[in-house]
């Protein structure tokens, strides 16, 4: 499970929290395709932004309730 920030050249933030998703362990995930920083989200769904765009991909695992 991860919680994934990036921060942008101009100072804006997007977040994804991790939401999760009934019937298994799935979550975020964070790919590097080409010039392109990829978001995956636990239904597969992606969003892309242009690494020119991009400073900095933070990505926090959960810890979950063990």
């Amino acid at each position: 499970m991860a919680s994934i920030k990036i921060k942008f050249r101009d100072g804006s933030v997007r977040d994804f929290p991790h939401k999760g998703r009934t019937g298994g362990s799935y979550t975020k995930k964070v790919l590097y395709e080409g010039r392109f920083v990829i978001v995956e989200d636990e239904w597969g769904n992606r969003t892309s932004f242009p690494e020119s765009l991009v400073q900095e991909v933070i990505e926090r695992p959960d810890r979950g309730r063990w």
